[in-house]
């Protein structure tokens, strides 16, 4: 029988993969940064992202703010590898949680896939409420929108990755070589300077 191997990628969805889900991202892997999950991989992806915008700019503004770097992000829209090989797909709300159950579902099954666990979830099955869309709205829609995921962190931490699981994907520490203490040889005479 073929021993599973850890998923180690947890990947947050919302639909242009430039305001909710980057902040997820970013707010995420710092967490798990903290609890020392060295291993975990997070991103982002959209439903219907377009491959390379950047993220919007009040999102990136309220992350800079927090201390984040976002230069580097680029939009990207949710692929087949990810639905296959995710330990987890967070989305902002119910209805991108189910578009993406059933997406997920027959990638699986074209691929041969027989038993199915679900990986799919919604922000509301874990946090108790769903995040809401802020793109076109004022900067204090974004900042609401950050608090609210921000605040659902913890919850997603302890469904997502329970103890077992956390033990994982920490690095494990390096064991140290053996050494051999040396010892003098004895009847060699010590050159004297």
């Amino acid at each position: 029988m073929k021993r599973k191997t850890l998923k180690k990628l947890i990947v947050f969805v919302c639909t242009g993969n430039t305001c909710r889900s980057p902040m997820a991202e970013y707010i995420f892997r710092k967490k798990a940064e903290a609890l020392g999950l060295t291993k975990l991989k997070v991103t982002s992806a959209g439903t219907h992202a377009v491959k390379g915008d950047k993220m919007n700019e009040k999102s990136a503004e309220i992350l800079i703010n927090k201390g984040f770097d976002t230069v580097t992000f680029k939009a990207k829209s949710i692929d087949e590898k990810m639905l296959k090989q995710s330990l987890a797909i967070v989305c902002m709300t119910d209805a991108q949680r189910d578009m993406l159950m059933e997406m997920r579902w027959q990638v699986l099954r074209a691929a041969g896939e027989e038993e199915i666990e679900n990986n799919v979830y919604s922000f509301s099955e874990l946090a108790g409420y769903q995040v809401m869309d802020p793109y076109g709205k004022d900067m204090e829609c974004y900042r609401y929108v950050y608090e609210l995921i921000e605040g659902g962190m913890s919850a997603l931490t302890e469904k997502l990755l329970p103890k077992q699981i956390q033990e994982k994907l920490k690095e494990k520490p390096k064991t140290a070589t053996k050494t051999t203490k040396k010892t003098p040889n004895k009847g060699k005479k010590e050159k004297k300077i």
